[in-house]
């Protein structure tokens, strides 16, 4: 995850840099990009944050992706990590998640689980521990783990699948594959 992406409100954050000691005197401050030696590269520093929400305030991550929205998390707490590679994405786990996923046509799914993990390189989501996903439309999906890849902005779910729309129709399955608003879904059983 980048910094950039690491955002929050209410909740306390603590920042700590890999490789720091408490008695360790502060480097020597590295020449600006605009006086560095030729072939000089710049070495991004790993960063790991944690986030705690309280009482009143969950933590809050917002995922951009070419100027759009496509979810946001809102969590007890959660750990990140930033990559030393350039690029700067980071790994980060959630501990209670609420995550919304919003389509490209702006509808918008919400959905809970016990535990979710974020990969920043492809900006993917995977919930564990039961899931609950209640789409704008009214569709509400049930199952064991859910995966959200960030690349084709589309879900993958599977372990005890139950997809129940408004009028009542009842879809159950092994695996569910479908758009981020739960409106175009396939649901398999494995024989």
């Amino acid at each position: 995850m980048t910094a950039a992406a690491l955002r929050r409100t209410g909740a306390a954050v603590l920042v700590v840099l890999a490789g720091c000691a408490h008695s360790a005197p502060a480097p020597a401050p590295s020449p600006s990009p605009h006086h560095a030696s030729p072939g000089a590269t710049a070495t991004p520093v790993p960063v790991h944050v944690t986030s705690v929400g309280n009482g009143t305030a969950a933590t809050i991550l917002t995922e951009v992706k070419q100027g759009r929205t496509l979810y946001t998390v809102r969590a007890s707490s959660f750990d990140a990590d930033s990559a030393a590679e350039a690029g700067g994405a980071g790994n980060g786990s959630f501990v209670d998640p609420e995550i919304t996923f919003f389509a490209r046509d702006g509808g918008r799914t919400v959905t809970d689980a016990p535990k979710a993990v974020l990969t920043g390189a492809d900006k993917s989501v995977l919930m564990t521990g039961g899931v609950r996903a209640r789409s704008q439309d009214g569709n509400v999906l049930h199952c064991d783990r859910l995966r959200y890849d960030g690349q084709t902005e589309r879900v993958h779910g599977d372990g005890h699948v139950r997809l129940q729309t408004p009028s009542g129709l009842v879809l159950v399955g092994d695996t569910l594959d479908g758009d981020a608003r739960l409106r175009n879904v396939l649901v398999r059983s494995t024989p």
